[in-house]
């Protein structure tokens, strides 16, 4: 176990994981410098950090204080080539991620999981499988709680379903879940990767520890994520939709099903999953291959999977409004993610896009879009940029803000179509993050309900 009493950390990034890291090392005797390029917009807790003894630098980072420290130690979205990071390092200073350094405290197994697409809902319904097979399982990480937070809580009797970014998995050195899955690998995060090779790279070192023992769960239909089976040291675990693995989790006769040893085991049927779209059949499949490897019953499996409609913000329907069904889709952030969302309606869709460009190839969505969509909604500073790139292959309107895009859709839709918010891009551009753009467009979809004439559920 790492040694903290008496040592000098620098946590850089004041969010959440940086002020978990403050607090548990204050709690262990370490020295904490919590340094953040930021002023505003800080953890809550960070003024009561300074009052227990960590000093704080904010608004820029102080090079020497890099340099002079026994351990630097970096939030999830802070990039690793930062100056201040790259002069620790050629001083000497282990730098490590927030992961790293949380999981060289736990005793209990780590179950993680990455992907371009749709890690938070497998972690989620991951964590709901193991608790209804009876397993003492959190899940953490990305998602929303810090892994430094579990510590506390530890034991040899836990399992932990953490959701790992590529950002944190930039930060590891020894990490090492025992099963490891990559959902899929799509082009994202232009804006903070050289080339899509060093983005893809990044999420395949949720192997990079494994040993024969650990498992490796991979996407048999996804290229980018099925490519890794032949450099990994540990066993493989398949999940699949469109074909039968021989190990791991598929679609037999119209049922999800486990396979292994010869033997298949159905789960449930199609019909029986809540979600919505293929690319959340996907998610089940993995989430039911974790499950079988953990020892759950098929049957537990079932009940979970049944009770769980998903997570905010995830094609979630909001109201509908005159014969038009509004979907929220805000967590649709990259263009691979808008695509698997239209995928999952038939023709008719008036589409939201925009917001903050990661640098997505909009274009290829052309085909989808002149299969799918009825109408586009250009909203947010990347507008511009999509319009160029898509050119009007259906009717087309340019607004800015949230509430022009909603009225503009609820103006372009007729009834027994979908208005669906996917927006291929970040939020930062007007909001603090996708949650709360999700919100805002809850809101003013709502907004209509009250308008003179607009009857909810078509009633």
């Amino acid at each position: 176990m790492e040694r903290v009493s008496g040592l000098k950390f620098v946590v850089v990034g004041a969010g959440r994981s940086g002020a978990a890291l403050a607090r548990f090392l204050l709690d262990r005797g370490g020295e904490v410098v919590l340094t953040d390029n930021r002023t505003e917009g800080l953890d809550p807790t960070v003024g009561a950090l300074q009052g227990r003894g960590a000093r704080l630098a904010l608004g820029g980072h102080d090079e020497a204080q890099f340099r002079t420290a026994d351990r630097v130690l970096v939030s999830p979205g802070v990039p690793l080539t930062l100056p201040a990071i790259q002069a620790a390092r050629s001083s000497g200073v282990p730098v490590w991620g927030e992961i790293e350094f949380a999981s060289r405290f736990l005793k209990g197994k780590i179950i993680g999981i990455t992907g371009t697409n749709g890690k938070s809902t497998t972690t989620t319904l991951t964590g709901l499988l193991l608790q209804e097979g009876g397993l003492d399982a959190t899940t953490c990480g990305n998602l929303g709680t810090p892994l430094i937070e579990m510590v506390a809580g530890d034991s040899e009797s836990r399992t932990y379903v953490v959701e790992l970014s590529s950002f944190q998995l930039e930060g590891i050195e020894t990490f090492r879940p025992a099963v490891a899955v990559l959902l899929n690998v799509a082009p994202d995060h232009q804006d903070r990767y050289p080339d899509h090779a060093a983005y893809r790279a990044a999420k395949g070192r949720i192997f990079e520890n494994q040993r024969p023992a650990d498992v490796a769960v991979l996407n048999r239909d996804n290229a980018e994520t099925f490519a890794f089976a032949t450099s990994l040291a540990s066993r493989l675990s398949l999940f699949s939709r469109q074909e039968r693995v021989s190990d791991g989790a598929c679609v037999v006769e119209n049922q999800v099903a486990t396979r292994g040893d010869g033997k298949t085991h159905a789960v449930l049927p199609l019909d029986s999953i809540p979600l919505v779209g293929v690319h959340n059949l996907e998610n089940v499949l993995a989430s039911v291959a974790v499950a079988d490897l953990c020892g759950v019953r098929p049957d537990r499996m079932a009940r979970a999977i049944r009770s769980f409609r998903g997570l905010p913000h995830r094609i979630e329907l909001v109201e509908e409004i005159d014969s038009v069904r509004y979907y929220n889709d805000s967590k649709a952030t990259n263009v691979a993610a808008t695509a698997r969302s239209l995928e999952s309606f038939a023709r008719g869709v008036i589409l939201i896009l925009g917001g903050k460009d990661k640098g997505g190839d909009f274009a290829s969505l052309l085909p989808l879009v002149r299969q799918r969509a009825a109408g586009l909604v250009l909203m947010g500073k990347a507008r511009e940029a999509i319009a160029a790139q898509l050119g009007e292959p259906v009717p087309t309107r340019m607004v800015e803000t949230m509430q022009e895009a909603v009225s503009a859709a609820s103006s372009l839709a007729s009834p027994g179509q979908v208005v669906l918010l996917a927006p291929a891009c970040a939020s930062f551009d007007a909001y603090r993050n996708f949650e709360e753009r999700g919100e805002d467009f809850k809101h003013r979809v709502l907004e209509l309900t009250r308008k003179p004439g607009n009857s909810p559920g078509g009633r």
